[in-house]
């Protein structure tokens, strides 16, 4: 694995899987705010605790880092992180902005 597609891969964690959990569940513990996810709070209900939704974060990595592993051209793989990280970014960003408006 190239340095880039390691670094990807640690800041999609970081972003997605850590960033974006803790934002939920600051989120969903301040008053006027509940899961914006629909799959997730059907799932999970208005506010999923730490565990269950640091249990289903763990999930959906390993399933996309199995679809990284299953691309035949290593071209693509770094697509995989990248935009995980994407994703994680700006979900972080919108949990913080709608926290932040009703503080």
């Amino acid at each position: 694995m190239s340095t880039l597609v390691l670094v990807l891969w640690l800041l999609a964690v970081l972003f997605y899987g850590v960033g974006d959990l803790v934002t939920t569940v600051v989120g969903t513990r301040t008053d006027g705010l509940e899961e914006g996810q629909p799959l997730t709070r059907a799932i999970f209900g208005e506010q999923p605790s730490a565990l269950q939704f640091g249990l289903f974060k763990v999930g959906v990595l390993l399933a996309f880092y199995g679809v990284f592993l299953l691309l035949p051209d290593d071209r693509f793989r770094p697509l995989v992180p990248a935009a995980i990280l994407g994703v994680g970014i700006g979900v972080v960003v919108h949990n913080i902005r709608a926290i932040r408006s009703v503080r």
